[in-house]
């Protein structure tokens, strides 16, 4: 039996996840991803804050694990040392709540947001900083039209495991039903601020902080050592802000970050990153979809919703079923 190809646009957490179950079955699986690194918004960023660095996660500041499966592979990951429990007091102002433990398992990489998504791109084929900017269909199968660099070709599928909205502008003329599907779902944008104080900064006692309703922020959490901070805005401010330049905004979180913790002075160092499809607002509550008669499939968080577990669940799932899908197409 011919071993298929398939190509995975997209190496964040269901781009992975799909991979490692098609890998598992046999398939011949590439991953492609236009960032320096997989993982997507699982992502941490450096800051050198006098003679020490800190790292922030700018990104997912933590995920769950509330599905046996899920659960399952957080068990795995927490032996192979990659994640740990993510604890200290979350207060909530929108709720009115302080508290360190629920219902809910929290963790986060280990030693950095990244270090998931590194363990599960291990021996995976993956071309990074290859922004896929077209896809061709031909008798031998797709090919991939891929910035700087000569295309990829010969896949029996692909899949796109892209944010909604680039999924329906890559698929909008090749498979309009799955581009429609794409564009009805619906991502807010973040603007992540990226501050390191001085050892004089006065910290409040919360490690995290969920402001009021009202406010421009909708996190404020410590970095891992103690000395940094992540602020991360509403999808609202995020939104109006959108286009404004970095130092604009930067001073505007900063005044936010102010109101919050107002005895923490003046930062030694700051930055901003805009995610621009940071959280999925209107998802589809299908875990991925396969479109037969072209063979291309999509996944990702915007399938089921705005967590990573999400993400995961959509990408394995669709990795589950895609030979069988194909070796179904194929008998058509």
């Amino acid at each position: 039996m011919k071993i298929p190809r398939i190509a995975i646009i997209g190496a964040g957490i269901a781009g992975l996840a799909c991979a490692r179950r098609l890998d598992a079955a046999g398939c011949a699986v590439e991953l492609f991803d236009k960032a320096r690194r997989a993982g997507g918004r699982m992502a941490s960023r450096a800051l050198v804050v006098a003679d020490s660095t800190t790292l922030l996660d700018h990104g997912a500041q933590y995920f769950t694990a509330r599905t046996p499966d899920f659960r399952a592979l957080c068990s795995e990951a927490l032996m192979a040392g990659v994640i740990t429990p993510w604890d200290g007091e979350l207060r909530d102002e929108r709720a009115g709540t302080s508290a360190t433990h629920d219902e809910d398992e929290r963790y986060r990489g280990q030693p950095d947001m990244n270090a998931l998504p590194r363990w599960l791109a291990r021996g995976l084929p993956l071309q990074c900083q290859a922004a896929v900017q077209a896809l061709h269909r031909a008798t031998a199968g797709w090919s991939l039209e891929i910035s700087g660099r000569p295309a990829a070709g010969g896949f029996a599928a692909v899949v796109v495991a892209l944010p909604a909205e680039q999924t329906a502008a890559l698929l909008a003329s090749l498979a309009p039903a799955l581009a429609a599907e794409a564009a009805a779902a619906c991502s807010a944008p973040c603007w992540a601020g990226l501050f390191g104080f001085g050892r004089a900064a006065r910290w409040p006692t919360w490690r995290a902080l969920r402001p009021a309703a009202d406010h421009p922020l909708a996190w404020l959490a410590r970095s891992r050592d103690g000395h940094g901070l992540i602020a991360h805005a509403t999808p609202a401010w995020s939104r109006a802000h959108l286009e404004q330049p970095a130092s604009t905004v930067q001073a505007a979180l900063l005044s936010a970050v102010h109101q919050c913790a107002p005895g923490l002075g003046r930062p030694a160092v700051a930055a901003v990153h805009r995610w621009r499809y940071a959280l999925v607002e209107k998802v589809t509550g299908v875990p991925y979809r396969f479109d037969s008669g072209s063979a291309l499939a999509v996944c990702g968080d915007w399938r089921l919703g705005p967590r990573v577990e999400c993400a995961w669940l959509s990408g394995d799932t669709l990795g589950a079923a895609l030979p069988g899908l194909l070796h179904k197409t194929a008998q058509a």
